[in-house]
């Protein structure tokens, strides 16, 4: 059965890699051989994907560090205040989650544009720091914590912080893992907040890049879009180890 699974499951990775494969040897391809041609078109004759690279990078970076510390406490707030009105809260942050983006692009906009942070790297971080689905997630993973431990640790420090940091945050590493890599991918990914809060191409980000690649000189979608996956492939390698372990402790095993 588990050799089933697996065949089943290495299929199904093999098919979604597929594009990923694609784009890597079409980046060396064209008029029907190998050709470094649009690489050295891209590093060489369009200087502007370097600034677009690394304000990505800056972004989702920022962002992702920034906004651990508005969700954890955040839905560690929601846990503890055993309250009617935390109820209300995070069923309002429930219904901001169905929200689609473009809702709320225009009320960012206005209260952007009312603090003078438009056409700035502001306007692309300071929304995205407050994540309502890092936030739901986190709350609902903090429901199976082990709340005896919180109230015996308060029996010796009034310091929330210290219980944060010492109870709290051991028992959520798969969670705040997993917070950490969905919230970098969503910032990674910004596509329509840089198209309409930034106007200075040299703020905005890469997924701006290839969405206009075809306003630049020469073949440079391929291997920009290549360098695009680098970050996140990264970030994945770096944390999917200690994600799995501790999936693994959770479930009670791996297949």
């Amino acid at each position: 059965m588990k050799k089933a699974i697996h065949f089943i499951l290495s299929a199904l990775a093999l098919l979604f890699l597929f594009p990923v494969i694609e784009t890597f040897f079409l980046s060396f391809y064209s008029n029907g051989g190998f050709t470094l041609k649009a690489w050295r078109e891209l590093f060489f004759d369009c200087f502007i994907f370097y600034p677009m690279f690394w304000n990505s990078v800056l972004y989702s970076s920022v962002i992702t560090a920034g906004s651990l510390f508005i969700i954890v406490p955040g839905a560690f707030g929601l846990i503890m205040v055993k309250k009617k009105i935390s109820k209300w809260i995070f069923f309002l942050y429930l219904v901001l989650m169905m929200m689609p983006l473009q809702v709320t692009l225009l009320p960012n906009y206005i209260g952007l544009r009312d603090l003078h942070l438009l056409d700035t790297g502001m306007c692309i971080i300071l929304p995205m720091l407050f994540s309502v689905f890092g936030t739901v997630l986190m709350h609902q993973y903090m429901e199976n914590m082990e709340i005896s431990q919180i109230e015996a640790a308060r029996l010796e420090t009034n310091s929330v912080f210290r219980v944060l940091l010492h109870i709290v945050m051991p028992q959520m590493k798969s969670c705040i893992y997993a917070v950490s890599f969905f919230t970098f991918i969503e910032s990674y990914n910004m596509l329509e907040q840089p198209m309409l809060f930034l106007k200075n191409k040299r703020l905005q980000n890469l997924t701006v890049f290839i969405a206009d690649a075809d306003q630049y000189t020469g073949d440079i979608l391929f291997p920009a879009s290549v360098i695009f996956i680098v970050p996140v492939l990264l970030f994945y390698l770096l944390l999917h180890e200690s994600l799995q372990q501790n999936v693994c402790k959770l479930t009670g095993g791996c297949l």
